[in-house]
């Protein structure tokens, strides 16, 4: 992207000798204060034991609830009275031993990772959801079905040798037992697809709908804001809080989301978000002024208190790894995304270190609130105080299952990632850039090749040496796209047909093979034709 986008003052990071370092609790847990108010998180290990223990409660759960629909279907329709009572005593056996503890391991490792985890159970409105669902299926069942089935069970031990035939709780229990399976696949559903975004795919099928609705209304989803205060962080950087013009809150943001800058000239620039994402009040980024740069920066350094602009966004191509170490390594203004990184690996309990190189101490924004965190979690590298880091060793001396994630100028993005293989190879690499990657030249070169609109029909040519979405604009004007680099992915594509032939900083290397999306601003196809849902 063309500057990261990062902004407003950071989160104050605990002093030492105010706020130290989260006591471990013997059940893997840790208590942190924010504020006042002091809240419990799990430790890593403790989250992942609970996680486990709650999957295999929780699939335990549905296989015996779907045990007891088959029985108490086979109890209402058999005509047999003793394959009717062997149905619904064992029901009665299943609910009185297995199906109780299941039930209530499931509930409170529930509740655990509801309270104990950066996802909250009263932060997401979904989890809430699942909680009182899956609690109302346990009452149902004790208050409910139990005396039920052992009514239902008596009641066919009394037929003898008669023709069987169900009395009213057999068919209470064959019209009610099998919808509560049914919720409860429906939980577990809501678990996987988590909704607002909160999985990869769910936060790209969000962003690709979110796309699609601005491209229906005729126009890119701009939100105009106002700048609430212009601040000077560092030489050279300053800070801009965005406040949404018409009030309310902003849009929801994690750690590592950019939003683009529709700047009042209409240059469209894109700024990494800092501060505490669950602060819904306002937007803050942080704009490093480029004077040899295409004048978006030195436009935002002449934005004034009250000036109104828009934004688009926000966007998370660069999330925080899932990792229990944390290695960030971050180039002048490229620190800006790892300072919710921070906040959100110490909620999570999880090790960390940044590497913090600039030209000077003069011009590293953030300096004096991170320096806080003390020397062994921040290494501080002015070029003008003292050498470069020795990256090779930094890396090497990275523990196994390291996260490192990695933005700045680059030339030091380059030598991370030739680095990685032969000094890191234990650990995993996330980059974010500020401009696009020189990458080998594709050898499918830049021949020609067709783009098929799936809503239309319409088929568009695109010719050697001009980009897809410079062709698409002639039929689709307003299609969204802002950095044209390869770099934000506001005018990402679904694929449905063809093989696109990825030339973006998007996507990951492990993801490059993907044939679902295509970033038509850089990206074109590796055979005669794509299909694309436009």
């Amino acid at each position: 992207m063309s500057t990261p986008a990062l902004d407003r003052p950071a989160p104050r990071p605990p002093q030492r000798q105010e706020q130290p370092r989260p006591e471990e609790r013997p059940d893997g847990g840790k208590r942190r204060r924010r504020g006042r108010r002091e809240e419990f998180r799990l430790g890593a290990r403790g989250r992942k034991l609970t996680l486990a223990l709650h999957i295999a409660s929780s699939v335990g759960w549905m296989g015996l609830s779907m045990s007891m629909a088959t029985l108490a279907l086979i109890g209402y329709l058999t005509s047999d009275p003793g394959v009717a009572e062997g149905a619904y005593y064992a029901m009665y056996v299943f609910d009185e031993t297995t199906v109780s503890l299941v039930s209530l391991v499931s509930g409170v490792t529930g509740v655990l990772l509801g309270c104990g985890t950066p996802w909250g159970l009263l932060r997401h409105w979904w989890v809430l959801v699942k909680w009182v669902l899956a609690l109302s299926v346990a009452v149902f069942a004790w208050v409910y079905t139990h005396p039920l089935v052992l009514t239902a069970a008596e009641r066919a031990g009394e037929t003898r040798g008669d023709t069987y035939r169900p009395g009213t709780e057999a068919a209470v229990l064959a019209w009610t037992v099998p919808p509560v399976f049914a919720l409860l696949v429906f939980l577990s559903l809501l678990s996987v697809y988590k909704p607002w975004g909160r999985t990869p795919r769910g936060r790209r099928h969000a962003e690709a709908g979110a796309r699609r609705r601005a491209f229906t209304a005729g126009a890119p989803a701009d939100t105009p804001v106002t700048v609430a205060a212009v601040d000077r962080l560092a030489d050279g950087v300053v800070g801009l809080r965005l406040e949404p013009a018409a009030g309310g809150p902003v849009a929801p943001w994690t750690a590592g989301a950019h939003i683009d800058l529709v700047l009042p000239s209409g240059r469209i620039r894109q700024y990494s978000l800092h501060g505490d994402p669950d602060d819904r009040s306002c937007y803050r980024v942080a704009v490093l002024k480029e004077p040899e740069g295409r004048g978006g920066s030195l436009e935002a350094h002449r934005l004034a208190a009250g000036d109104r602009i828009a934004v688009r966004g926000p966007r998370n191509h660069f999330p925080l790894a899932d990792a229990e170490r944390y290695l960030f390594v971050a180039g002048g203004i490229g620190v800006v995304p790892f300072l919710p990184m921070i906040e959100e690996a110490e909620r999570r309990g999880a090790d960390w270190r940044l590497v913090y190189v600039g030209r000077s101490r003069a011009g590293m924004a953030f300096l004096t609130e991170l320096e806080r965190y003390g020397p062994d979690r921040v290494l501080v590298h002015a070029r003008d105080e003292s050498e470069r880091p020795d990256l090779a060793a930094l890396l090497a001396a990275s523990p196994a299952g390291t996260a490192v994630h990695c933005c700045g100028p680059d030339g030091m993005m380059r030598a991370v990632e030739e680095l990685m293989d032969r000094a890191c190879p234990q650990g995993t690499l996330h980059l974010e850039r500020f401009t696009p990657s020189a990458r080998p030249a594709s050898p499918e070169g830049d021949r020609p090749f067709e783009i098929e609109l799936s809503s239309t029909g319409e088929v568009v040519h695109v010719p050697a040496g001009r980009s897809a979405l410079e062709a698409l604009r002639e039929c689709a004007p307003q299609l969204a796209a802002s950095c044209e680099d390869g770099l934000c992915g506001s005018c990402e594509l679904r694929v449905l047909a063809g093989t696109p032939d990825h030339r973006d900083d998007v996507l990951p290397a492990t993801e490059r093979g993907r044939t679902d999306i295509v970033y038509p601003c850089v990206s074109r196809a590796r055979g005669a034709r794509l299909v694309v849902d436009l």
